[in-house]
């Protein structure tokens, strides 16, 4: 008996990952074997896939912090900015404008973004750098959206550092 329980578990381990019936159905190994060997390495010039069509199909549109968007040193509340924001905009035609600031100063920065392959990061390329930062999605589902911005460099006391930022759609 502990024999027979032994193989119907394996048998259950094992043939979802031969069947593919794991992946979604945009994500078959058909849609995904398009795109092997055509990868640069470079976001702009690797073909979207399904999953980064639907991300992105999501993400396009206003989104405005929810809470507090900026780090604070030492945990100091006297730190916390009057009027801050955090806004991005995300156009179909793959470029963003991000607005942040307070009551005093406000700066405001645009570029390209894309949806990284698996589509888990938006990657941001400023108009005037070449530098490229990206961020973390860790929650997207219909208006709310969760970043968690660690890879992204803003004029200071406005960066997010890498703590997670609640948005939602506009």
């Amino acid at each position: 008996m502990k024999t027979l329980l032994t193989f119907l578990f394996v048998v259950a381990l094992v043939s979802p990952a031969i069947s593919n019936s794991h992946l979604p159905d945009c994500c078959t190994t058909e849609d995904t074997k398009l795109y092997n060997g055509l990868d640069s390495g470079k976001v702009e010039d690797a073909p979207e896939t399904a999953i980064q069509l639907n991300i992105k199909a999501s993400m396009v549109g206003t989104w405005e912090s929810t809470v507090y968007p900026f780090a604070i040193k030492n945990g100091k509340k006297k730190a916390r900015k009057e009027g801050a924001f955090l806004q991005y905009i995300f156009q179909a035609d793959g470029s963003y404008i991000v607005e942040y600031g307070d009551a005093d100063d406000r700066f405001q920065e645009s570029g390209n973004w894309a949806i990284s392959a698996n589509g888990k990061k938006i990657v941001l390329k400023a108009e005037d750098s070449n530098k490229k930062q990206t961020i973390m999605i860790k929650y997207l589902e219909l208006d709310e959206l969760v970043l968690e911005h660690a890879e992204v460099d803003r004029v200071k006391p406005f960066s997010p550092g890498d703590k997670s930022v609640f948005f939602h759609k506009a």
